[in-house]
């Protein structure tokens, strides 16, 4: 899998809102699969790992990038993933010109 590539079940990809860590309505549908490979996998762990953009202030986009990754963490283990089958990765810039959307992003991969 390459960096940008998300596998069907082995990742997914949350959008957030403009400035919000809150957990999108869409998220149990996009994590539908990696739930299932984690139930599936008792030895898979989940990598979870934050983005923002470049745009504003860069503390504060770091800080958020990781309130949604955690935001992201936190629902994993509500729906019954053990704390200790999930890595918070730093938070990260993302770089490129692409769609201001796929900044504000929790990107989920399993390993």
């Amino acid at each position: 899998m390459t960096a940008g590539e998300l596998v069907e079940g082995r990742g997914a990809r949350i959008l957030f809102d403009s400035g919000s860590a809150v957990v999108p309505s869409d998220t149990s549908a996009r994590m539908a699969g990696v739930l299932g490979t984690l139930g599936a996998e008792p030895a898979t762990r989940a990598r979870v790992s934050g983005f923002h953009d470049a745009s504003g202030d860069a503390a504060a986009n770091e800080a958020l990038a990781k309130q949604r990754a955690e935001a992201i963490q936190q629902w994993l283990v509500v729906n019954g993933v053990a704390a200790e089958r999930i890595t918070l990765d730093k938070p990260a810039q993302t770089t490129g010109t692409g769609d201001a959307d796929e900044a504000r992003r929790v990107d989920v991969r399993l390993e």
